[in-house]
């Protein structure tokens, strides 16, 4: 008789997913559901692997990862995946199988979000409870970057009833509020952290006290004006500010950087078909002010990036065009003071550029077992010289679906990009800066071939993913200018880059427990990422500044019922940099000399991570509780780059690695949900 009733269930549940289709997006269908099949719905996995290590997040469980602020963070959560490499903390980068972090395009529903990172990696801009879900890929395919993508997803529903997902603790609060309105309904999200109030003295960077703080908001608005039409007005700001005193050789250093983000999205569902459209306007920037040396400086850059992009879906075709209006202004120094008695005034021109795109992709079963995707795009791009760029963005997919034995997936394609994104990557500063391709270098392309394999075992309980991958790069661009330039007045941004080639290769695997109390993944990266710059100096292969060779991640979680814990552990091979091996001063100007570029390797990476929930009632209507989480527990101080130090007590210089000490940070919160 259970049978039966699961065999019902089933098929309620099966038809309720076959009419949906014909139903309007946000048609709601309740059916009385034997226990088994609702248990059934929530073991469903944290990470769903659907290619390689490719798919979708389930966010709602994320919240058992542990987390500095006692709530997730999707990008801090996605750099547990093989996929993804690890970078150091003051880092905000999201270097996914061997390439730049301008290579991964990361957004939100779609429109690309600039400088997505708080504390340059400690935190994200993405505030999870205001998103439905999380797609990630190591492909981006026809978006214009030549790496992978993250997208954080807006619902595609109007809200039924009041909802409000808050938090306090003692580093941040968060509230998440969605409103009904009828046909409409708005989202309102906003976050703020006070972690100089109680942690002040703990955040260090060497030796010395942080100030730090951040505020971001989210406002989504989603409106059904008839049963085929769904149009969202999204909007998201972000600030931070922080405070650095006695540096290193840094005085002290005043930081400021902020993005924003509004969109119009309107979606249309014809019977067969559905047409999605988006306008927008995206920027980020950053103002830091800095006294070294004496000398005042300061490194002011952003990006706008204003556009239009339209997919359209029908049958077994998908169409796509896109449009982006960009302004930049590089890294333009400012530097005023006796040091060399030199000034440097910027005078890095503001760019202008136009680039459009357009694409076809048509998907078919061959047979029984075996299926193909085959599409191609031509993009236009138009540089701030008023230089015109053609090419075309061919990709085909093979998959073979062998049921028990797993699913097998080659893809090929060739990727374009006409953004750069460079800087002092290794400092630990906010100074990364945008670039538009151009006369500094022709626009990125790259052939990107990949092997996928993916299985499930034993009634789901446990899946395996892995794929190889090979890219060829064209067009490369990597920053190689220092401080020490922009404070004596020698700084030009064709000085400070190399132009070049690269590649990068590698294998990633995660095993992954999907079901049960106990869930959790192993998972390991082999990756390499070289690149080959021509010039007086440089004409053999290096190293990539941001190369994790090795990375072992490890995630578990055990759910109790009452209260669930979880634990993360990471170590990996550190990145690697360029060692000065002597410096000298001639008059007031100070000369280093360097060794084999990016010859050397930091200390290895290792940290842990862990957390636990205890929820005072968990039901269907009402969730609330206390979570408790500890950022770093070994007490590791993970070096984070490499650089010359001064000795007050004995007057003397050296170099040695730089390290930011977060020993044993705490946070406690409360959490609500109805």
């Amino acid at each position: 008789m259970c049978s039966l009733r699961n065999s019902v269930a089933a098929i309620a549940l099966l038809a309720t997913s076959f009419f949906a289709r014909a139903q309007e997006p946000d048609t709601v269908a309740t059916f009385n559901l034997d226990k088994s099949v609702i248990t059934e719905e929530y073991n469903k996995p944290l990470v769903l692997n659907s290619r390689g290590i490719s798919g979708q997040i389930n966010t709602d469980k994320m919240a058992k990862i542990p987390a500095i602020l006692g709530t997730p963070d999707p990008i801090r959560f996605v750099r547990l995946l093989p996929s993804v490499q690890l970078n150091t903390e003051l880092d905000a980068g999201v270097y996914m199988q061997g390439s730049e972090h301008s290579h991964t395009l990361l957004s939100q529903e779609g429109v690309p979000i600039y400088g997505a990172g708080h504390m340059m990696g400690f935190f994200s801009a993405f505030n999870s409870p205001h998103y439905s879900g999380m797609k990630y890929a190591t492909s981006s395919g026809q978006e214009g970057r030549i790496g992978g993508m993250i997208d954080m997803q807006l619902a595609d529903t109007v809200a039924r009833k009041l909802s409000l997902d808050a938090s306090i603790g003692l580093l941040s609060a968060q509230a998440t509020v969605d409103v009904p309105m009828g046909k409409s309904s708005i989202k309102i999200s906003a976050r703020r952290t006070y972690i100089d109030l109680l942690f002040g003295g703990m955040l260090r960077y060497e030796d010395n006290a942080m100030t730090y703080n951040f505020t971001d908001a989210n406002i989504t608005w989603t409106w059904k004006p008839t049963r085929n039409d769904r149009i969202t007005v999204d909007l998201f700001g972000g600030m931070d500010m922080g405070l650095f005193t006695g540096v290193g050789l840094i005085e002290n250093m005043d930081m400021k950087w902020y993005n924003a983000l509004g969109a119009v999205h309107w979606n249309h569902y014809f019977p067969e078909a559905t047409l999605k459209q988006t306008v927008y306007y995206t920027t980020a920037g950053m103002d830091p002010k800095l006294r070294a040396f004496g000398v005042y400086g300061r490194l002011q850059s952003y990006i706008m990036d204003a556009g239009y992009r339209a997919k359209f879906h029908w049958k077994n075709w998908d169409f796509g065009a896109r449009f982006s209006a960009y302004r930049t202004q590089p890294q333009n120094p400012y530097t005023e003071g006796h040091f060399n008695d030199a000034r440097n005034n910027g005078g890095i021109p503001i760019e202008d550029a136009l680039a459009a795109a357009v694409n076809a992709e048509y998907s078919r079963n061959l047979g029984y077992w075996l299926s193909f995707k085959a599409g191609i795009g031509a993009d236009w791009y138009l540089s701030p010289q008023r230089k015109n760029y053609w090419g075309v963005t061919p990709e085909v997919s093979l998959v073979a679906d062998l049921l028990e034995g797993g699913k097998i997936d080659f893809t090929y394609g060739i990727k374009r990009q006409n953004l750069f994104q460079t800087g002092l990557t290794s400092s630990g500063l906010p100074s990364e800066f945008w670039v538009l391709a151009g006369d500094i270098q022709d626009p990125q392309w790259a052939h990107c071939f990949s092997l996928a394999y993916n299985n499930s075992f034993w009634d789901q309980m446990l899946s395996v993913s892995t794929e190889v991958y090979y890219k060829q790069l064209y067009n490369q661009l990597e920053y190689i200018g220092s401080l020490m330039d922009m404070y004596t007045g020698n700084y030009s941004l064709e000085t400070s880059t190399l132009r070049g080639n690269g590649r990068a290769y590698g294998f990633n695997i995660m095993i992954q427990k999907q079901k049960g109390r106990f869930t959790g993944w192993i998972s390991y990266a082999l990756a390499r990422s070289l690149r080959t710059f021509v010039n007086d100096i440089h004409g053999q292969e290096f190293t990539s500044a941001h190369e994790r060779r090795h990375e072992l991640d490890i995630v578990a979680t055990y759910d109790f019922g009452r209260f669930d814990v979880g634990a993360t552990f990471v170590m990996a091979s550190g990145t690697p940099y360029t060692r000065p091996t002597s410096f000298y001063v001639v008059g007031s100007r100070m000369v280093c000399t360097y060794g084999p570029y990016n010859a050397e390797n930091l200390p290895p990476y290792a940290k842990m991570d862990i957390s636990a929930n205890w929820y005072i009632r968990k039901g269907p209507r009402l969730t609330h509780g206390l979570n408790f989480s500890m950022y770093n527990v070994l007490g590791r101080q993970n070096a984070v780059g490499y650089g010359l130090h001064y000795n007050e007590e004995n007057q003397t210089y050296c170099f040695r690695p730089t390290r930011i000490i977060i020993r044993f940070l705490p946070s406690l919160s409360y959490f609500l949900k109805f």
